[in-house]
């Protein structure tokens, strides 16, 4: 795949980890040219003030050297780093420091004495610096070559650049290896999104050894693809559920009407049973409603402190009585007196649910228990129960089992209660019911946090 990018330019361009791989080199360059310029400048700076000491000392060397014994131009021979010469006659030179002098070289008073070195004569600017003082009854000139600076600042400059060439060219190299790496792993993420994007549900990046940021990055995507997953598989069955929970109420409301249509005998009739029809759709949506408004989680604003004994107090005052009304025994285990933080009218209607639910699935006779201990409240039955691998599944909207197909209800009423669970930070749970002599039956709790 690399060896394809490789190829194409446009892509090669396009490559992250390239370009900051070249920035990175281009970035050093620049550092290492600065750097250069700052220490040639530096050095410069501080060759010019060692040659002018030199410079100096060695004119304060031979000014005291003409003192004692006069001037011997034997003692000073021609050399190419130093030029030394006394003159007795001729023009003046104002002492001091100079870069170039525009005088006749002559060493000593006799034309013999000449200077014959033609480099010397030709262009001493530039290339040469001079001191100029009164020693005794003639001016002394002392001259350095300054092309040992030259030499040293040109072999400095080549090893820098080498140096510098040399580790850009490495620099570079490693932060393509290095950067190819990283971006093989980013163009895997790119391809199982891809994939995931074109319909393959499975596709992963897999597990991996590594500890790093990617690494991280690849495990979030596949928790993220997972859930994703589920919930298209969830939407999926939602749609199946609801064409499935849809289908009968809306064939029996077309039927209603046509005969409606054509039997005016019992037309009132028929007009009543696919108003009750229609009734029933609207539940089902009124629901749908109810479920995506709780999950913007906006119900958070008004929560507010609730007495969670005095709540299910409340909650078997109201139902109670209708419970024992459709021939079920009501009984309350209320030992809580903790404090919650919520919204009651939710928090009533969700356990309204759960024990509409027990009411409508468990046969005369049994008995229906409110729960409410510690963090915890619920309902208890000792009906028929469900199977437990059924538990994570009777909570999704519109999930309905077999056997309760046929009765009334749209199978939201535990989807609901779970939203309402959670948007209390809770968490719905379901377990067989084993605290009575039948040994069957369902227990639904719902445990929330206490803020004391």
């Amino acid at each position: 795949m690399f060896l394809n990018q490789l190829t194409d330019l446009k892509r090669l361009y396009r490559m992250s980890a390239l370009r900051q791989a070249a920035t990175i080199t281009l970035t050093f360059l620049v550092l290492m040219f600065v750097a250069g310029s700052i220490a040639v400048t530096a050095f410069e700076h501080e060759w010019q003030i060692r040659i002018e000491d030199e410079l100096t000392s060695r004119f304060a060397e031979v000014r005291d050297d003409i003192n004692r014994f006069n001037f011997d131009p034997t003692r000073y021979p021609l050399s190419k780093n130093e030029r030394i010469e006394f003159r007795t006659s001729g023009p003046t030179i104002k002492s001091g420091m100079y870069n170039t002098l525009d005088v006749n070289w002559r060493f000593g008073d006799s034309p013999s004495t000449a200077v014959q070195d033609a480099e010397w004569l030709d262009d001493p600017s530039g290339k040469w610096m001079f001191m100029v003082g009164n020693v005794k009854d003639g001016q002394l000139i002392v001259g350095t070559d300054l092309r040992r600076q030259d030499d040293f600042l040109q072999i400095m400059l080549r090893t820098m650049g080498f140096v510098g060439l040399g580790a850009a060219i490495s620099a570079l190299l490693i932060g393509i290896y290095l950067g190819l790496r990283t971006q093989r792993r980013i163009s895997a993420m790119a391809l199982t999104l891809s994939n995931f994007g074109a319909g393959n549900l499975t596709a992963r990046m897999g597990q991996t050894a590594r500890q790093d940021d990617l690494a991280d990055l690849s495990r979030q995507l596949d928790a993220t693809l997972s859930q994703l997953n589920s919930l298209i598989r969830q939407s999926r069955d939602f749609a199946s559920n609801i064409a499935h929970d849809l289908r009968t109420p809306l064939t029996r409301l077309r039927i209603r009407l046509d005969r409606a249509l054509y039997d005016e005998t019992s037309s009132k009739e028929h007009v009543e049973a696919a108003m009750s029809q229609t009734d029933s759709i609207i539940e089902i949506f009124d629901a749908f409603l109810r479920i995506a408004k709780l999950e913007t989680g906006t119900a958070r604003a008004t929560f507010l402190p609730i007495d969670l004994g005095k709540l299910a107090d409340e909650i078997a005052q109201i139902y109670g009585p209708v419970i024992e009304s459709s021939g079920r025994v009501f009984v309350t285990d209320i030992h809580s007196s903790i404090t919650i933080r919520g919204d009651r009218v939710l928090l009533i209607q969700l356990m309204a649910n759960l024990l509409e639910n027990a009411i409508r699935h468990t046969p005369d006779g049994c008995t229906i228990r409110l729960i409410a201990k510690g963090q915890g409240i619920g309902v208890a039955d000792d009906g028929p129960g469900i199977p437990p691998e059924e538990f994570t599944r009777i909570t999704q909207p519109l999930y309905r089992l077999e056997c309760s197909r046929k009765s009334e209800g749209v199978g939201l009423g535990l989807s609901l209660a779970k939203t309402i669970a959670e948007i209390h930070s809770g968490k719905l749970e379901f377990a067989n019911n084993k605290n009575n002599e039948s040994g069957t039956g369902l227990l639904v709790q719902v445990t929330l946090p206490s803020i004391s």
